[in-house]
């Protein structure tokens, strides 16, 4: 059971699944609601979207460990389960199994949404999952943008697919397409850093397979200049976020995102100029991750 709960990364999977019903009961049926608009998408379909995301997000989770067995051994030997609980030729079938669901999936979703753009947009994502799992996250920066760029189009996909299936007026329209972009942006940036910071954290290891990260290629004083150059780019985001809720009166998500986000983000910024053993850069790696979640939850705070 522990093989599978790591495997699967079912935090972040929970994680991706939780941002889902957010943006749908926190962000699109408030707005819908105010215009009397009803959704096009339906429970369903939505649910459909969920799973299939989710489905390739897992896929992408035990594809990526099949292709890291020489580099975990060195990287993180505790947490290698691929040749020792299970068998690689399983953990390749399970990660190839769950991508053609997802597949079949999205063809559903299309065929009950009419649209082929929810098969295509899905369809991307899994190919992108199996290219960054081969090849692409050896590349120079190239796989940490693949990765960024998979959590904010997941954010964005959601709207893109819900916009699919109604007529929206443009006030509406814009209120959420401006939310979405800034969660968007948001997710971008926090997991450009997380996955930046984690070859740091992986140099070692990477170094056997002729990975060409920033860290390698570089050094690490000039990834961590980068890392400090992206954290300060989040954080102005951040005050100008700020600044806009609180034109709208929401000063409840203004106080947390100064609790919840902006002064987590502060702390990454002084651990990363001390830090220097890979225990440091793992701890810098989950404080984004929580990071993350506490960017989530404002669209909890959001709502008063």
């Amino acid at each position: 059971m522990r093989t599978i709960f790591y495997m699967l990364r079912v935090p972040n999977l929970l994680m991706i699944a939780l941002t889902f019903l957010m943006l749908r009961y926190l962000i699109f049926m408030p707005v819908y609601s105010a215009g009397s608009i009803i959704s096009g998408l339906g429970n369903l379909n939505y649910l459909l979207l969920i799973i299939a995301t989710v489905l390739i997000a897992a896929a992408g989770y035990i594809s990526n460990d099949y292709f890291d067995v020489i580099t975990d051994q060195i990287n993180k030997p505790e947490k290698q389960y691929i040749g020792k609980q299970i068998s690689a030729g399983t953990a390749l079938a399970t990660a190839l199994l769950l991508s053609i669901i997802a597949i079949v999936l999205a063809f559903w979703l299309t065929w009950q949404i009419q649209s082929l753009l929810a098969f295509i947009l899905l369809f991307i994502a899994v190919i992108i999952t199996w290219w960054y799992a081969i090849s692409l996250k050896k590349s120079f920066i190239w796989g940490n943008i693949a990765v960024a760029c998979m959590s904010a189009g997941t954010i964005a996909m959601a709207w893109i697919i819900e916009n699919q299936c109604i007529l929206i007026p443009a006030e509406p329209f814009g209120i959420i397409t401006q939310i979405i972009a800034a969660i968007s942006i948001f997710a971008f940036l926090l997991s450009l850093l997380r996955e930046i910071v984690k070859d740091i954290e992986d140099i070692e290891g990477d170094k056997l397979m002729n990975c060409k990260s920033i860290p390698i290629t570089k050094g690490i004083p000039f990834t961590k200049n980068i890392l400090f150059i992206i954290t300060v780019i989040t954080f102005a985001l951040l005050m100008i976020s700020q600044m806009y809720l609180f034109q709208f009166e929401r000063y409840i998500a203004v106080i947390w995102l100064l609790i919840g986000v902006e002064i987590p983000v502060i702390w990454f910024a002084l651990l990363l100029r001390k830090s220097e053993s890979k225990t440091d850069y793992h701890k810098l790696s989950s404080l984004l991750k929580l990071i993350m979640l506490g960017g989530i939850l404002t669209m909890v705070a959001g709502q008063f």
